[in-house]
């Protein structure tokens, strides 16, 4: 289940990533997108469910638990249970800061530099007071496994800070070099007004800003979401740090391991 966007780009992205799911999955699957483009998550589970399949697990490749995961993944849900009651109906959670996305994070980082003085992520926003925390708490996972280089937190959309006020706080704080990391999975609008938003203060301040690329059907968000659909099915069931030191061998923590 995908958020859905008018990009063509976007959309492409999603379908491969559904792609790498059926060659990893052994049963039928299919994607369906909650809005904006086709087909919609309701023929997904209708396709499946034609199949004559008597178990399904929704997945929702989102980011963090926003209304599109506790609204629109429920209401899928409840629409299988009451349309096909035969059909017995798991609902994975959204991805969360599970250390495969924190990986794909730093990868897109260091692809458009090795050093930074600092990283702004910047998420969507949410009028989801929790999904909004969360991000704050990504940040400050991806600052800890950078040793620490001044960072912070930017929405480009409902919630403040902006992008802009995240980049002049970076500023006064000294940066002279500032990477602006999207924390999304696909490209769509919101990326596009990021980019802008961001070119546009760096000419008017005078500062170096890169731009990472969105996070795309990368391997490591197949892992992140597998991870989710293995918990759906009960095999394999993470805490709520899913970056806890305890779960992930470290070199640097061998004793606590």
């Amino acid at each position: 289940m995908g958020h859905g966007t008018t990009s063509e780009r976007g959309q492409a992205q999603f379908r491969e990533l559904v792609a790498r799911a059926v060659r990893r999955f052994d049963g039928p699957v299919e994607g369906g997108f909650i809005e904006l483009a086709e087909p919609s998550m309701f023929s997904a589970v209708g396709a499946l469910a034609a199949r004559g399949v008597d178990e399904i697990t929704i997945a929702p490749v989102v980011l963090l638990p926003a209304g599109h995961l506790k609204d629109d993944a429920a209401l899928l849900a409840n629409y299988v249970r009451q349309r096909w009651p035969q059909i017995n109906v798991h609902l994975a959670s959204d991805l969360g800061p599970t250390n495969e996305l924190l990986d794909c994070l730093n990868q897109r980082v260091n692809a458009v530099t090795a050093a930074t003085e600092a990283i702004l992520v910047v998420g969507r926003g949410s009028s989801d007071r929790a999904a909004n925390a969360e991000l704050h708490a990504i940040t400050r996972l991806v600052a800890e496994s950078r040793g620490f280089p001044t960072t912070h937190t930017a929405f480009v959309s409902l919630t403040p800070p902006t992008v802009t006020a995240g980049l002049d706080q970076l500023a006064r704080l000294g940066a002279d070099t500032i990477t602006v990391a999207p924390y999304f999975l696909f490209h769509g609008v919101l990326l596009d007004r990021i980019a802008d938003q961001a070119q546009e203060w760096a000419r008017n301040a005078q500062r170096t800003v890169r731009i990472s690329a969105e996070l795309g059907p990368d391997p490591l968000v197949l892992d992140a979401l597998w991870l989710r659909i293995r918990e759906a099915f009960g095999e394999q069931v993470r805490t709520s740090c899913d970056a806890c030191l305890y779960r992930v061998p470290s070199p640097s923590d061998s004793d606590t391991h």
